[in-house]
C-alpha cells in the first residue's frame, strides 16, 4: 500500500513538472520577438528606439508575409523575350542567341528555358513595363521580333 501512495507521489509530481515545463516553454516562445516590428522597436544606441503599438494579428501577418516570400525569393515582373522557337535547330540557334547577346549586352541578365516543345531566351529583370520598354527600344535594331512578357523576375538591382 505504501508502495502504491509513493507512486501515485511521483506520478503527480512528474505530471506537474511536465505540464510545468510545457506552460513555460509555450509562454516562452509567445515572448521570442520575431518580425520586422519587434526589429524595429529594438533599442540601438546610435540610434535610439521606437515604440508601436499594433495588434499581435498584424505582426502574425508581416511573419507568413515574410516567410512566404523568403521560400520563393524573386517578384512579379518583365522580362524580354529574344528568341522563341521549336524544331529541330531550336536548342543550338537558342544557345547561339544567348551567346551572341552576352558579347554585346554584358549588363543585362540572360535566361534560356526549355518549355515543350519550345526554347525561350529571355532577358533582363525589370520591374515596370516602362523599364523593359525602354531596353526593348534599345535592343530593337539587333533584334526585331523581340518583345516583351510578363514574368516571376529576380530582385532588380536598386541604383
Amino acid at each position: 500500500m505504501r508502495v502504491s501512495i509513493a507512486l501515485k507521489k511521483i506520478r503527480i509530481i512528474v505530471l506537474s513538472l511536465t505540464l510545468l515545463a510545457l506552460g513555460r516553454s509555450t509562454k516562452a516562445y509567445a515572448q521570442v520577438p520575431l518580425g520586422i516590428i519587434n526589429e524595429l522597436q529594438q533599442f540601438h544606441p546610435d540610434k535610439g528606439s521606437i515604440s508601436i503599438s499594433h495588434d499581435d494579428k498584424i505582426s502574425q501577418l508581416l511573419n507568413s508575409f515574410y516567410v512566404q516570400n523568403a521560400s520563393r525569393p524573386g517578384m512579379q515582373g518583365f522580362r524580354i523575350r529574344i528568341y522563341f522557337d521549336t524544331g529541330q535547330r531550336s536548342r543550338e540557334q537558342s544557345e547561339l542567341v544567348m551567346n551572341e547577346f552576352m558579347e554585346h549586352y554584358p549588363g543585362i541578365s540572360i535566361y534560356r528555358t526549355f518549355d515543350s516543345p519550345y526554347y525561350k531566351v529571355s532577358v533582363g529583370d525589370y520591374r515596370t513595363r516602362d523599364e523593359a520598354q525602354h531596353v526593348l527600344k534599345q535592343l530593337g535594331r539587333k533584334y526585331p521580333k523581340a518583345f516583351i512578357i510578363p514574368e516571376w523576375i529576380n530582385f532588380p538591382r536598386i541604383d
